[in-house]
């Protein structure tokens, strides 16, 4: 805005300030006004307010804005694409976050104690014990892979006084659900149904395992032998 209008908002301002100040009637140069009643006076003089701020800031009336996030809490919402976007991120934590490095992320919840990874090779029988203590509460897992990486897994619990072990899901390689799995020991029984010592068949792909777990409640380990018997 140009400051000649500014100057002149001003220098007017002040004189209707003070016409409504004095009230009565006012000649200051060539500018005349008549006296003023009460009512008059104070819209003269919210005028004369108004426009003597207007001068002052040179035509530039203040805005009303939110404060400027601090740097930090900038970028770290400019990256996350906005502040809705930052918080749906933060309330859905990401797969890798919670995934271990050489752990299928659907067993990365069963703490690492309680998770053996079996190596299996056509050639020989993989034997392996692991997670003291039973029964454990919570899940317990194994993993099955090979040469060409990882097969597949089995979340499983293990239930008091030696009764058994409770198949609770089976995954492959994608964390997809498996159901193909049965109790090769007692085909009769129900693949879901509690077991200990039983001989369980797993295929993964183009790949067959068969494994039994078992514990005992004197050295309180889990016990699995596995084999792979075929494509």
């Amino acid at each position: 805005m140009p400051p000649t209008v500014s100057v002149a908002a001003f220098v007017f301002g002040i004189v209707l300030l003070l016409a409504a100040l004095i009230g009565k009637e006012l000649k200051i140069v060539t500018v005349e006004l008549p006296a003023l009643g009460p009512v008059r006076r104070i819209v003269l003089g919210a005028l004369g307010l108004a426009l003597t701020i207007f001068g002052l800031l040179e035509g530039q009336l203040p805005l009303l804005s939110a404060p400027a996030p601090a740097p930090g809490v900038a970028s770290t919402m400019q990256a996350a694409g906005g502040g809705s976007a930052a918080i749906a991120s933060a309330a859905q934590p990401s797969q890798a976050a919670v995934a271990r490095d050489g752990v299928l992320p659907c067993l990365a919840d069963v703490a690492e104690t309680d998770l053996v990874i079996l190596p299996m090779d056509p050639a020989r029988r993989t034997d392996r014990k692991w997670s003291t203590g039973q029964p454990r509460v919570g899940v317990l897992a194994m993993q099955f892979e090979d040469a060409s990486g990882i097969r597949g897994g089995v979340k499983f619990s293990a239930l008091a006084s030696a009764t058994g072990i409770d198949i609770i899901a089976v995954f492959d390689a994608a964390c997809q659900p498996v159901y193909t799995y049965s109790n090769v020991s007692r085909p009769d029984q129900p693949k879901d149904s509690p077991y200990n010592f039983d001989t369980m068949r797993y295929t993964f792909s183009d790949v067959i395992y068969t494994a039994d777990i078992s514990y005992g409640e004197g050295d309180g380990k889990m016990s699995v032998r596995a084999q792979e018997i075929g494509p």
